[in-house]
């Protein structure tokens, strides 16, 4: 029968018992226990790698506190998880193992040990705290592994291990995960309207890597990248939104996206037609770079579809949004002023590179010289 960890806090003498699992591996015998976040909080140290003498025998790397405000964001989220175990170096004569009882007993207020993996999560939940959050955080329990008489050379393998061995998890993947949420958010639209335009005739019929994984030739553009790129033409705090989309709280327009105004209103099929307009014109009026000879150029690949998307939002804001014209036609306008612009520069790796700075230069070369239509404002 599997046991489950437990704690109990014994007030008389101010000792925390908790139970917990024995693990046994090649390292080493460790600990498997849950304590409630506040307990964590309060009895643990995060000690960070520094140039004193001390702190030199320290593993822990320096707070992202970018990093830190996201989980702090993130603990409000009705769907917030940390599944993953706290791992803690736990200091020498601190703690009592009664293997009889299956408890491990330590002294409320005192320090357990220090942080080798989740510092992030508990500086996100200390922050959370201060920001309001304490209910939020108080009904948090964590998953905690305690490691006992650990040297500070074994604290520095298991640290460099944990944080070097991790696989990224590919973007495409992630995106593509959306589609199993039943609730409507920012990534899950992109994910929907790289499907949509990926299936049906038109600029980007075949041409998206769904999953990452290429199925034909004609396909050139990964839905990873392609959702990166159309994310921000939609909102800038997709986290925000997806969590008041949860909550069914109505989502703050954000005039600055081009397509905000469309994703907040439902209309994600306005999205998809825009875009077919536009790489539609760009298909048109670039056909040696798109259909011809795509192997040739950056225009379908990473590079070329990063920089269109500059170039879009920048038209947006300078022409379509006077003109409320995304047409088709209007972007064919649009199009051949790119061409214009771009002149007899070949659209080629080795003209503009495969990195995002190649896409920079790019999306300026092909907006040199942009004029407004008639009607639009500069």
């Amino acid at each position: 029968m599997t046991r489950t960890a437990e704690l109990t806090l014994r007030d008389a003498d101010d000792t925390l018992n908790v139970r917990y699992l024995e693990v046994n591996q090649p390292i080493g015998t460790f600990y498997l226990a849950k304590l409630p976040a506040q307990v964590l909080l309060d009895n643990v140290d995060v000690l960070r790698r520094g140039m004193s003498e001390e702190q030199r025998l320290n593993v822990q790397r320096d707070l992202s506190p970018s990093r830190q405000k996201e989980i702090a964001a993130y603990v409000s989220d009705p769907d917030a998880t940390f599944p993953t175990s706290i791992i803690i170096s736990v200091y020498d004569d601190v703690v009592e193992l009664d293997r009889k009882s299956e408890l491990m007993k330590f002294q409320r207020g005192q320090k357990i040990g220090k942080i080798l993996d989740g510092q992030h999560r508990v500086e996100g939940l200390k922050l959370a705290q201060a920001q309001d959050l304490e209910d939020v955080v108080r009904e948090f329990e964590l998953p905690v592994v305690f490691m006992l008489g650990l040297e500070p050379g074994d604290e520095a393998y298991i640290f460099s291990t944990i944080n070097s061995k991790q696989s990224r998890v590919s973007s495409s993947l992630i995106y593509d995960l959306f589609d199993l949420r039943k609730t409507r958010s920012p990534r899950k639209t992109c994910h929907e309207i790289a499907q949509t335009l990926n299936s049906r005739p038109g600029p980007f019929f075949r041409g998206i890597k769904m999953l990452g994984s290429k199925l034909y030739e004609t396909e050139y553009l990964s839905q990873g990248t392609f959702a990166k790129e159309l994310l921000p033409l939609i909102t800038k705090n997709p986290d925000e939104y997806e969590r008041q989309e949860k909550r069914d709280i109505p989502v703050s327009p954000d005039i600055s996206c081009p397509f905000n105004g469309y994703y907040n209103e439902g209309n994600d099929g306005v999205i998809a037609k825009v875009l077919e307009n536009y790489f539609g014109a760009i298909a048109e009026i670039f056909p040696e770079e798109w259909t011809e000879a795509p192997d040739k150029f950056v225009i379908r690949k990473s590079v070329g579809y990063t920089a269109l998307m500059r170039v879009l939002k920048l038209v947006w804001e300078r022409e379509i949004v006077i003109t409320n014209d995304a047409s088709r036609n209007a972007f064919l306008v649009v199009a051949r002023q790119l061409k214009a612009n771009i002149g007899n520069v070949p659209l080629t790796s080795e003209s503009f590179g495969s990195s995002g700075g190649g896409a920079v230069r790019l999306a300026e070369a092909l907006m040199s010289k942009f004029t407004p239509a008639a009607g639009a404002a500069t």
